[in-house]
């Protein structure tokens, strides 16, 4: 008999599922043509092979090979790797502030850190309000061990093509009433920026609304920046770190290297917070969930080498990402497909399919999901990224580009025989 924490938690996740699905047959262009293309997960592999040389090189080298790997360590990142991400963020980030290392927290992975805040911010039963469409995991990072959970706020209108994911506090207040009036505790607000996965970048001006909206009401704000690095280099992006912070205390701030850098193995995720008493508490809870010190090692030399990052890793990642995004953006204007906003500020697409649908409804949506499902292409539906508008799908592009290829191949293939079928059936109607 299962603990009624591990029934919760062993429902169904439409991500987890399709993800592990899509790894039991992965396509290989001379191993395994027939298998999945995943397109659905928002993940960066396009530079494998750059890092793979790049951690070989690192490897051999005996310099990061020390008797402090051997034994226990600072849990929550050792001081060397702490001080190294300190002045990686302050630089990258153009943070207003010095960021100090005693108050960095380096957890494994991005959820983790997320996790770890729901535990410290908030009881078992409460809330934090989160703009919606949004990635569904962040509602179970929170829940699924800490007992917190999201209050869905809609924040997309599309038809608004100018901005249909514009950040307004009065939609913010007005839901925050709704749950007040429901008997629900609201603990903050928790933001992904820029945003998965519709790919808007917030303007200065949004987010210093959010942060006197929360001053305001007394809320914590989650800032979650793990796309920050991933705008190309278009210097349109604005960390809540290079802002002037109303209620430091109660503004935190969460990266990893897991979009930006392409290392979601790594399993690397940062906390920075003001509060002494949440990075006291934090300190404790990396006991259960530290990264292993030869790869906090690693990181450290990885960040260290600005150089190499500068000059090799993101020259490479920028122009590898705008190939790939231009392939498929051509496919989608060939289709009059709508996008929101430039889609180069992210890693991925959300484009509207609503034309393909018989009905704009949640089960439509679905049949086409699984059409695209039979071809052995996998990308993810809207509804599961709690969109309230069925019909948007989530395309991500930073995958080697053969792969990239072949996936579109067998969406133009899916969309074309609905075409095709439309046509028929409207000949059918003529003819009768």
């Amino acid at each position: 008999m299962l603990s009624k924490r591990a029934q919760e938690t062993s429902k169904n996740d439409f991500l987890l599922i399709n993800f592990l699905k899509t790894m039991s047959s992965s396509y290989d262009e001379a191993t395994n043509p027939q298998g999945y293309v995943n397109l659905g997960t928002s993940e960066n592999k396009i530079c494998e092979d750059i890092w793979l040389e790049k951690i070989t090189e690192i490897s051999e080298s005996a310099d990061h090979v020390t008797a402090d790997i051997l034994y226990y360590y600072e849990y929550h990142g050792m001081s060397r790797v702490r001080k190294t991400f300190s002045k990686f963020i302050e630089d990258r980030f153009k943070s207003k502030m010095k960021i100090q290392e005693e108050k960095i927290i380096l957890l494994s992975g991005v959820a983790t850190t997320i996790n770890a805040l729901a535990f410290t911010l908030a009881d078992v039963g409460d809330v934090f309000l989160c703009p919606t469409p949004a990635y569904t995991r962040l509602k179970y990072d929170m829940l699924d061990i800490g007992g917190v959970d999201i209050y869905e706020v809609p924040m997309f209108d599309d038809e608004s093509s100018d901005d249909p994911c514009k950040m307004r506090s009065d939609v913010l207040e007005s839901y925050l009433l709704k749950a007040k009036q429901r008997g629900l505790t609201v603990r903050g607000v928790i933001l992904t920026s820029p945003s998965n996965p519709t790919g808007k970048v917030y303007t200065k001006q949004e987010l210093a609304d959010l942060m006197e909206f929360c001053k305001r009401e007394d809320l914590h704000v989650i800032f979650d920046e793990i796309y920050a690095l991933s705008t190309q280099g278009q210097g349109c992006f604005t960390s809540v770190l290079s802002m002037t912070i109303p209620d430091p205390d109660k503004t935190h701030f969460i990266w990893g290297l897991s979009k930006d850098f392409g290392l979601s193995g790594f399993r690397c995720g940062v906390v920075y917070s003001h509060d002494v008493r949440v990075i006291n508490y934090l300190q404790k809870m990396a006991t259960f969930c530290s990264i292993p010190a030869p790869t906090q090692l690693l990181i450290n030399d990885i960040l260290s080498d600005t150089e190499w990052i500068d000059k090799t890793y993101f020259p490479t990642y920028y122009t590898r990402a705008k190939e790939n995004h231009k392939l498929v953006k051509d496919v989608l204007d060939d289709f009059k497909i709508p996008t929101s906003y430039s889609c180069e500020n992210v890693i991925f697409f959300w484009m509207d399919l609503s034309q393909f649908l018989n009905e704009r409804t949640k089960e439509e949506e679905i049949k086409l999901f699984n059409k695209f499902m039979d071809t052995g292409l996998y990308i993810c539906p809207g509804t599961e990224l709690l969109c309230p508008i069925p019909g948007w799908f989530r395309l991500t592009y930073t995958y080697p580009k053969r792969d990239v290829e072949e996936g579109i191949r067998r969406f133009v293939a899916v969309l074309t025989a609905i075409r095709k079928e439309d046509s028929f059936e409207r000949l059918k109607q003529f003819q009768s």
